[in-house]
This record gives C-alpha cells, sequence and structure tokens, in this order.
C-alpha cells in the first residue's frame, strides 16, 4: 500500500498553512524540529498552537523568527494597513486575501563557508540556498523535495527577470521563515512516510498587492509562473490567497486531481493568520492509504453542442484522438430550450491539453471547452498473439504484476479473419479467448 496525501487547497494555501495542517494530521513536531536545526539558521521557533477557524478547530503553525511574527503566510496583526510597519524594521506589508503577508526586511547579515558574507536574510541567493540545504545532512528524499520545490521557485524568478538561474536572488521566499515553512513541510512529509500526493486545483486571487517589486496585479506574475503546467482556478473571494511558497510546494509536489480512491487514516487543518469572515481560512489535508498499483493525472476537455451535424461526430473523436487524447466519447443530452446536443469528452495528458482543447473547438461548432483534472487509476496494458484455427489474433490484456485480469481480441484482427474464413466475427473472438485462457499469457517483450 502507498500512503497518499490529497491536499484540498480550493480556498488557497501558503507555507505555513500547508506545515500546520500537515503537523495537524500527526506528523511529528519534534521529529520537524530535529530536521530544521540541521540547517545551522539562527532565531527560528516553531510552536504549533490550536485555533479556530470559522466553524473548525485547527493547527497554527507559530513558525517565528527573532521572537517576530512570520512572513510568508501570517503577515501583521489585524488592522495594520498596506505598506506600515506592524513591528520594527523596515517592513512593506500587503494583504494575502486571508493570507495576509507582511515582508520585513530585517537586513541581518550572516557569513559563510562558501565565501558569500553579508547575505541578506530577506534576500538568500538561490546558490546559497542549495548550499544550505545541501550541507545539512538532511534525509535524501526530504532534500530532493526541498531543493525541487527551490528550484520551481528560482525558475520562475529567472524567468520572471530574464536572467541566468544561478544568478537569481530569492527575495522573501530565502528568507529563514520560508525556508522553515519549506523545508519543514518536506520533514513532515517524510514523518508521515508520504510516498504521493495529490491536490486540488489553486485558486488565483483578484485585485492587486503591494510587494518588494512596487504593486502588482494579481494573478501575481511569480505566482502564475510557479503555476505553469499546473491547473488554476479563479478564486471566489478578491485578494491573493495562495502565496509563491504554497503554490511552489504544490506545484512542485503534487499531481493534480481530486480526492483519490483512499482508505482515510487522518486529515489536517491549517490555519492561515487571518480569520476572515467570509470563509475558513484553512487547508486541509487527507492521508490514507492507496493501493500500490500504476496512476496517472488526466485531464478531461468537455463541451457542448446543439448545432453540429451528426455525420462530423466521428470525425470529430477520431481528431481528438489524433491531436493526443487517450479516449473521446459523446453523450446525448437535452440542452436548453429543449434542444437535443452532444457533451463531447476527451481524455488527456497534461502536456496535451492546448492541442486537444484546440482540436475540440476547431473541430466541433461549439464556442469554448471546460477543462477538469482528475487522477486516473489503471491497470497495465500489454498485446499479446495467439494461434488460431483462423489464423494469428491480437489480444488486448489489462493485469498487474503479469498477471492477465482481463482480455479482448483485436477487433480488426477479428473482422478480417471472419471475413477470410467466412464465418462470424463471434466465432473468431470465442476461439481467440480460448486459446488465450490456455496460455495465461504474460507482457511479451
Amino acid at each position: 500500500m502507498n500512503k497518499t496525501l490529497w491536499i484540498d487547497a480550493s480556498v488557497g494555501v501558503a507555507g505555513d498553512m500547508l506545515l500546520a495542517a500537515l503537523l495537524d494530521a500527526g506528523a511529528n513536531v519534534d521529529a520537524v524540529r530535529s530536521g530544521l536545526k540541521t540547517l545551522n539558521l539562527p532565531g527560528w521557533t516553531l510552536e504549533p498552537t490550536q485555533t479556530q477557524r470559522g466553524a473548525f478547530r485547527a493547527t497554527y503553525a507559530g513558525v517565528r523568527v527573532n521572537n517576530a511574527e512570520p512572513d510568508p503566510g501570517a503577515g501583521p496583526p489585524d488592522g495594520v494597513p498596506r505598506g506600515t510597519t506592524p513591528g520594527t524594521g523596515n517592513t512593506v506589508g500587503h494583504t494575502h486575501g486571508g493570507h495576509t503577508h507582511s515582508h520585513t526586511h530585517s537586513h541581518v547579515h550572516t557569513h559563510t563557508e562558501s565565501g558569500d558574507t553579508h547575505v541578506d536574510d530577506s534576500h538568500r541567493p538561490y546558490r546559497e540556498v542549495k548550499r544550505l540545504l545541501n550541507a545539512a545532512g538532511l534525509p535524501e528524499r526530504v532534500l530532493h523535495r526541498a531543493l525541487t520545490v527551490y528550484d520551481r521557485l528560482a525558475v520562475a524568478e529567472a524567468h520572471m527577470h530574464g536572467m541566468d538561474i544561478e544568478d537569481v536572488v530569492l527575495h522573501e521566499v530565502g528568507a529563514i521563515d520560508a525556508i522553515v515553512d519549506i523545508v519543514g513541510c518536506c520533514l513532515a512529509l517524510e514523518d508521515l512516510d508520504i510516498q504521493d500526493i495529490i491536490a486540488t486545483p489553486l485558486p488565483m486571487g483578484t485585485g492587486s498587492v503591494v510587494s518588494a517589486h512596487g504593486v502588482i496585479p494579481l494573478p501575481a506574475p511569480a505566482t502564475l509562473s510557479i503555476c505553469q503546467g499546473y491547473p488554476v482556478v479563479e478564486s471566489r473571494w478578491p485578494g491573493e490567497w495562495v502565496t509563491p511558497t504554497g503554490a511552489a510546494l504544490v506545484c512542485a509536489l503534487a499531481k493534480p486531481g481530486g480526492v483519490p480512491a483512499m482508505t482515510v487514516r487522518a486529515t489536517g487543518y491549517g490555519a492561515g493568520r487571518k480569520d476572515p469572515p467570509q470563509v475558513a481560512n484553512l487547508v486541509r489535508v487527507v492521508l490514507g492509504d492507496t493501493p500500490t498499483v500504476a496512476a496517472d493525472a488526466v485531464v478531461e476537455v468537455a463541451a457542448n453542442v446543439d448545432d453540429m451535424i451528426g455525420e462530423h461526430i466521428p470525425g470529430l473523436i477520431d481528431a481528438l484522438l489524433a491531436a493526443g487524447a487517450v479516449d473521446a466519447w459523446v453523450v446525448p443530452v437535452l440542452m436548453k430550450k429543449g434542444r437535443p446536443g452532444y457533451t463531447v469528452h476527451a481524455l488527456c495528458k497534461t502536456p496535451d491539453v492546448d492541442v486537444v482543447s484546440d482540436t475540440l473547438l476547431r473541430h466541433s461548432s461549439t464556442l469554448g471547452v471546460r477543462q477538469t483534472p482528475h487522477q486516473r487509476r489503471i491497470l497495465d496494458r500489454w498485446t499479446t498473439s495467439v494461434q488460431t484455427a483462423y489464423g494469428v489474433i491480437r489480444v488486448k490484456v489489462g493485469g498487474r504484476d503479469s498477471t492477465a485480469w482481463h482480455a479482448s481480441p483485436e477487433h480488426a484482427d477479428v473482422a478480417d479473419a471472419a471475413l477470410r474464413h467466412n464465418t462470424t466475427e463471434r466465432a473468431v473472438f470465442d476461439a481467440a479467448l480460448a486459446v488465450f485462457s490456455t496460455l495465461g499469457a504474460g507482457p511479451q517483450d
């Protein structure tokens, strides 16, 4: 069995909120603290507390640096307006929807073994973060996950500023509190022994925020760059509900999808600092056991049509399959004003979404398509050939661990053999299955 984590980020996600949710689901806080101490970062504490968000009990991570409130996922106290300083330091504050942030530029300088000196705590170079992580002696999977998250952040930053990735300086996400959030999440995942991570699409907010780069529109360009290749949706509430740190953790470590088929073992709720009236400011995680079988992320592209000639439907399905869809089908529906129509569906891998969507738009009469991420669990598949009285027939097989669970003779071979031998397709089909059943054929080389 695999231990699988599903992240419900439908309200939003920040690094400290995800850390809190993992601790709430049972990750050992002492194990997380012990791993973080190997980074030799000064002045941080991790003291989770129980709190309430809306009607729900939750855990608040309580990450502090030099006894100050953290930057990512926390923010200034209630009532502090944008751009003001809630405490000491040169702070640029901005509201991220329910996840209000303040970016404190502490100007704490440190010396490093690499020879880099006077590294501003809130503006740490990407190469310095990599050196820090590699030198810490973290468990292999923790190190790999943490580096994967920071690689995603650095690639986004390099793209945004048109620079080489090794020259990137990570602003707020290079600060101590952000490192604690990111590495802390990876340590918590390790303590829970999570193999697979699945998450909802990320909600993109609207409006604008003040950052280290001035006033920027929402969705924040950096967050959008981090989310490249990952599905997003529009948030129902204005403001920024997904922080760069939260986006990087989800996009780098998780596959998109709904709740997977699992036996639920634990749930956890991680709270943001704010408690807005319109929604419970929480990230929810569900931990469960899933069978160790093949699975992958797919996207369903669909559209309703009510003005398309029926003769054109087969050509549309052929075009969708040629564009990369792994399956395509049409369902009759009754549309508005009682008009009969069709819903056209195509299932495809994430990299093929754009091509398949454009194909559906081009070859049908629809003016728009829907895209819904799914998690697909599949059997191993292979083809074997059997010798029958009607000739060689290919048989498509589905199974697991080289054991056949289902078998179906290839229709094209069956139809051709039936025509050549002047018999029925059913006779050829049954003959092929009978031979196959005596072989118990596994995958062929």
